[in-house]
């Protein structure tokens, strides 16, 4: 059976009947809209001290979860940016060998694959 939809309201006071506390509540309507509530429910994970119940362990604050978010999202940029380097990198070596080896129409001979 799915559960049913909350507001955001609802959603921070459900937030703060399971142990979550708020530094300036104020803002979390403003996080809830726009990362999600079911976004931020996995970095918030290791924050509970009861996973089947989902209550949070003492001193767990909401804006702690948005750090951690926020370190995880710039962590993952830095992170594409070196693959997408080694991507260009590779696929220009690649490239240029088989270019070299096989001419300019290699990417149409199968038996290369």
């Amino acid at each position: 059976m799915p559960k049913p939809s909350k507001t955001i309201q609802e959603q921070i006071t459900l937030l703060q009947s399971r142990g979550m506390q708020f530094s300036d509540i104020a803002n979390a309507p403003h996080f809830l809209s726009n990362i999600s509530y079911y976004r931020l429910k996995g970095y918030w994970w290791e924050f509970q001290d009861d996973k089947t119940l989902h209550h949070f362990a003492p001193n767990s604050i909401f804006e702690d979860v948005i750090d951690l978010y926020n370190f995880d999202r710039h962590f993952r940029l830095i992170v594409f940016n070196a693959i997408e380097r080694i991507e260009i990198a590779l696929r220009t070596k690649l490239i240029y060998h088989l270019s070299l080896g096989y001419g300019a129409d290699w990417y149409m001979n199968p038996s290369i694959f």
